[in-house]
This record gives C-alpha cells, structure tokens and sequence, in this order.
C-alpha cells in the first residue's frame, strides 16, 4: 500500500529503531500509531521504554476491536495498579481518561471495522461485559475497575474522560454513518452515569502527521500581540524579548487541533501540572473575577524556541518550549475548555531563541527555582547522573553502545541511536534495586517512591559508576531476549527485576558493600565479562530462568503459599536468593560483606555541647544524621568538616532517634 511519503518515512524510521522490521506491516503499524497517540498524551511515556507500549497494545485475538487502551491518572498513563497507588498516595487526588485506539493501515474509513471497534468500548465501559477478551484487555479492564471502587471514586475531581481515535490512512469526509455510530455511542456512555465527556476523534493520514508532528515540536504558531521589547544581548542568545499577549492568543500555541493540550511544549519543564490546587484555582479565579489583574499576579510565562520573527504586532514562534509556566498555561487551556472568555486575560511571555542547550538548562533551573518543586523533578539534572551518562558513553564502547537518556528525547536528533539502546531513569533505578540492592519485590515501585524509599542507598556521589552500569546493560539484554521471543514473555516478564538480582548472584556470589568502591568494580566485572558474549550470557540465564521456575513451584507446590502477587513479597525474594546460591557455587561469594550495613555521607558540621564534648552532623536524606563524641571514642573531630565518613546507624533508647556510630573517614 502507498501511505503517504512523510507517514511512511517516520513508520521506517520507527520500526528500525524498535527492531520491528520482521513484524507484520499491519500489527507494526498498530504499535506506530498506538506510539504517536499516546505520545501526544504523555511526551516521555515511552522513553526508552518498551513495556508500557506493550501493555497498550491490546490488538490480536479477542481484542474487543481495540488495538490500544491507555488509562491515564493524573495526566500520566499507568501500567499496573501499584503505579495508580504511588501516583494517589503522592497527589491524593484522581484525575481519569481511558483512552481507545483502532487503527487500520488502509487507505479509507471502514463502517465494519468502526462499529466493531465502538462495540468493543461499549463492553468495556459497561457494567456487565458480554464479548471475548484477552489478557492484556483484561488487565486493563482491572485497572478500569479499580479506579472505578468507591475506595477511588472519592478522589476523583470530576467523572473520567473517554477518548477515542480510529485511524486509517485515507482522507477523512466526515461520513453522516460513520458519525451516527460515534454519536450513538455517546447517547450509551452518557447513560450509564459514569463519565464526564466522550470525545470520538478521527484521524486520518493529514491528522496523524500533524500528531507526529506536535510529537516533535516541529511546529510553527504565530499569535498577535499586544506590544513586544527586544531584551539584551546574551552570549548564546539568538534574540529575546518581552510580549505582551492576551490568553486567547496564548492558546493558540498550547492546543492542538484534536483540543489537546501540547504536551509535549512541556518537555523541558521540571513538574507537570500539579492539578487543582490552591494555587492553580486562585489563578482561575484572577481569570473569573479580575482578569485585567492577570498580569500583576502572576509571573507570567517563559518559552525558549528554536527561533520566532516579529511583523507588526503578529509573533510567529518556531519549535517553542515552555521552560516554566506549566501551571499557567495548564489553568488557561482548562479555563477556556469550560467556555470561559479569556480574551481579556493579558500574560507576559518571555520568548528566548537559542540552540545551545546548555543556555537552555540554566534557563530552566533559573525560572523554576522561585517555585516549590518535587525533589524526583530535578534528579537527573545532578552532577551523578550527567557524569553517568558520560560514563556510559565512554565504557559501553567495550561492550555494546548502549545510552543513558537522563531527559527524556535528548537522542532523538540523533537516527543512528535506537531506542533499544536506550535506558532512562525508570529503568536504572528499577534495575538497581532489583540486582544490586536485592530488592526485586520494591523494584515494581514509580521511580518517585523508590527515589524517596532508598535516598540514602543510591545516585551517591561517592558510588562506582560501573554497578549502575552493570545494571541497566543487563536489563537491555534481556529486553533484547524478550524482544526476539527466545524468553517467555507471559512466564518471566514481570520478574525483570528479581531475574537480574539471581543473575548477578549466580556470576558473581553475594553483594558488597555498594560504597566500596574496588569491591563492587570487581564484582561488576565478573556480571559484564559474562554480558559481553552472546552464547555464555544466554546459557547462564537459561541456568538462572531454571531456578527461578523451581523456586516458584516451590513456593506454590511445597510451601503451599499463594501464586498471586510474588514479585511483590520478600519472602519469595529471600527464598529466590537462597535458591540461587544453593544453585551456583562460583564467584565472588567470599568477598567481604562486614560492612554492608554502613553507610557513608559528607560531615556538615562540628559542634561543642555545654559539656565540652564535640558533635556534629553528616548529610543523609530526609534530615541530616547526628553523631557524638560518646558513641565514637577515638574518633578525631579536628577538621572533619566537609570530610566523607562511613558510619553505622543506631538509635537512641531515650527518644528513639537515629545516631551515626562507629564513625570513621571513608575508604575505598
């Protein structure tokens, strides 16, 4: 079939970067489209992860006519019922859509096939459900259910959304059948009292480019404008200047023409829409009730672009990124999706053109330092992460080129790069915890809960690059096995984590100490030395896949425990590992393990009580740990300030608080 050149290029140019080339032309283009639309969704959904897409594409036997469900909580799509408890128990707040994709690689609009794909939302909407489905619809449909308990519902801030697209690669004419089906099945959804707005999108092959397109920020919008003033010259500045807009024009760069809001202008801020708030509704209600006050209240907003060209009094900004202002603009677009007139709301625009990304960086740090951000928001722009990425770059060379992507998109300039050569944080920090930490059954956690839950264990400065290393070019070759259908993938997938821990155990024996640092190079080595080749890594990991298997009978068979919900309990974690090593013999077991319960951090500070003693302070998360003098005799308190320390952590038996004993400066 002929698809259109610019579709076609950008269906190539995705199918080589998933190694999907030996795919059906129809199932890879489900997963192309299921890709862009949930893309325009949420920007970094997909990063350098493939196992959400693989959640969402539900098209095969029994798919109820539906070749994607997304479920989206709070403006992020979720992938199990754990991330739609770590997302409530950080917002307190529900925020639903469920989103519905067909897709046809044909070049017109089938009536069959769109009453098969409205009957299939129908059932699954419904109460009762009365069509065949498979696995991946109904897991789904469990995530449905659950955010549809009374438990959920008193969260919620309104009724969920409903969207649907179907895509085929003719020209849409607006066919009078074809919008009687959509529109009976608004009248049926509407009926059961449950949703708040039913929106039927149909794209076609102008539709999809333009979804593409939006992706990509590769878009011009040209607004008119109050007045402008060109600001001062910046090294690395194209141009820059202050606008004065009123919203309505505003909201021309920020929707898109299915009436989404651009996600993806949002890439480089650090937070996204934090929802009804406070704050978010005492802009609303400048909006409302005062909107020639908007601008005295507000901050106004801040867009760095690739570049924007002034005619009189029209602006017309190419490739625009919002650096900070996310709440703003969210308030905005919300305020005239409810029919609000906006015309008269005037806002102060800050637009930067610039192609160095650096400049863009400090741009974002500096406009976004005034406001209250979540601690995970600003992660990867630390000095450990961009000197990991580094490393990986350098390192992978001896191995296979493998890249850290620290923010999402930062490669996609880049064809040669894959996206199956690419890990983002989600990935090292579930691997991680999974393999080096042990902790296989916290690993399925968001990465926001485990950022918090293991402050004090990881992303240390003074931590080797290399188990980091270690941990994310494991995960990728099993990925990759998993991918090529030479590992189970409805037997094993969901123990990624505990397979890598079993896997490094059976290489390389029990785990030092993660802060020492020659200890944990040589036990990295020992895992990579074995990673490098094909055949022997395959081997061991059939090896490791056997344990596993007899662990789990075990469990289920002899201890007679239940066989729902392992990956998630400490037990099976425990009895995995002594499985494991009963199983394998050789590696580094006799490396010393006495110090895998001290921790090390940077002394802040050095004290005298009342007594004449010397205290002090040493940086740990959420507060920093106290130590004194009495429970560290011979320890020299001189110039121990701003030093690095190993302790070992006790507690007070009058007030219960945590003390460092047994502290002494770090070695390696």
């Amino acid at each position: 079939m002929n698809v259109e050149p610019i579709i076609n290029a950008r269906f190539k140019k995705f199918r080589d970067s998933n190694d999907l080339n030996n795919m059906a032309d129809g199932d890879a283009f489900e997963r192309f489209v299921n890709h862009a639309i949930f893309t325009s969704h949420q920007p970094d959904a997909f990063s350098a992860d493939n196992e959400l897409l693989d959640k969402i594409c539900v098209g095969g036997q029994n798919d109820m006519g539906i070749d994607g469900i997304g479920v989206k909580l709070n403006g992020l799509l979720v992938r199990d019922i754990a991330d739609i408890k770590d997302i409530l128990n950080k917002f307190k707040r529900a925020n639903v859509e469920f989103i519905f994709v067909q897709s046809k690689f044909k070049p017109y609009f089938d009536k069959g096939e769109l009453n098969n794909f409205v009957d299939g939302v129908r059932d699954f909407l419904s109460e009762e459900h009365r069509m065949p489905m498979n696995e991946k619809v109904k897991e789904m449909l469990d995530l449905k259910d659950f955010l549809l308990s009374d438990d959920i519902t008193v969260m919620w801030e309104k009724s969920p959304m409903v969207r649907l697209y179907y895509v085929a690669m003719g020209v849409w004419r607006d066919s009078q059948h074809q919008l009687a089906l959509s529109d009976q099945l608004k009248s049926d959804i509407a009926a059961l009292n449950t949703y708040e707005q039913i929106d039927m999108h149909y794209i076609d092959r102008d539709a999809l480019k333009s979804i593409c397109d939006n992706n990509e920020n590769t878009f011009t919008s040209t607004v008119n404008t109050i007045d402008t003033m060109s600001l001062t010259d910046v090294n690395g500045v194209t141009d820059s200047c202050m606008a004065l807009i009123y919203a309505n024009e505003f909201a021309k760069i920020l929707t898109t023409e299915e009436g989404l809001i651009r996600k993806s202008l949002f890439d480089d801020n650090v937070r996204d829409f934090q929802g009804v708030n406070n704050i978010n509704k005492e802009i609303e209600a400048t909006i409302r009730q005062e909107p020639s006050k908007f601008i005295l209240l507000n901050n106004g907003i801040t867009i760095v672009c690739d570049e924007f060209v002034p005619n009189n009094r029209k602006l017309t900004i190419k490739n625009p990124q919002i650096v900070n202002g996310c709440q703003t603009s969210h308030v905005i677009y919300l305020a005239q999706q409810r029919g609000l007139d906006i015309s008269k709301v005037p806002l102060n625009v800050k637009i930067i053109s610039t192609s160095d990304p650096e400049i863009s960086n400090q741009i974002v740090r500096g406009t976004n330092r005034q406001n209250i951000v979540m601690d995970e928001a600003f992660e990867t722009t630390k000095k450990f992460h961009k000197d990991l990425e580094d490393f990986v770059i350098a390192i992978s060379s001896d191995y296979e080129k493998i890249y850290y992507e620290r923010r999402s998109k930062q490669f996609n300039h880049n064809p040669t790069i894959k996206q199956t050569q690419k890990f983002n944080l989600r990935i090292l920090i579930q691997s991680f915890v999974g393999m080096f930490l042990n902790k296989p059954h916290q690993a399925h956690s968001h990465e926001s809960r485990l950022l918090s839950d293991f402050a004090n264990e990881i992303f240390q400065e003074h931590h080797s690059k290399l188990p980091y290393f270690t941990a994310a070019y494991a995960f990728l070759k099993i990925e990759s096995l998993f991918r090529n259908g030479k590992i189970n993938k409805r037997e094993f997938y969901a123990y990624r984590p505990h397979i890598l821990m079993a896997l490094r155990e059976s290489l390389s024996g029990r785990c030092p100490n993660i802060n020492s640092e020659t200890a944990i190079d040589e036990h990295s080595l020992i895992i990579l030395k074995t990673l490098k080749n094909d055949d022997l890594f395959e081997k061991q990991l059939n090896k490791v896949l056997d344990v596993f298997k007899n662990t789990r009978d075990k469990w289920i068979n002899e201890l007679n425990k239940s066989p729902h919900g392992i990956k998630d309990i400490n037990d099976f974690t425990v009895l995995l590992l002594e499985n494991t090593r009963k199983a394998f013999k050789q590696g580094t077991s006799d490396v010393s393990t006495n110090d895998s319960d001290r921790y090390k951090g940077v002394v802040m500070k050095i004290l005298t009580d009342k007594m004449g003693k010397k205290f002090g302070f040493i940086a740990r998360k959420p507060e920093n740990i106290f130590f004194h003098s009495n429970s560290n005799r011979g320890l020299n308190f001189f110039d121990l300030e701003g030093k690095l320390v190993s302790y070992r952590i006790s507690t007070n038996p009058r007030d219960g608080r945590l003390l460092a004993v047994d502290v002494e400066l770090a070695k390696n």
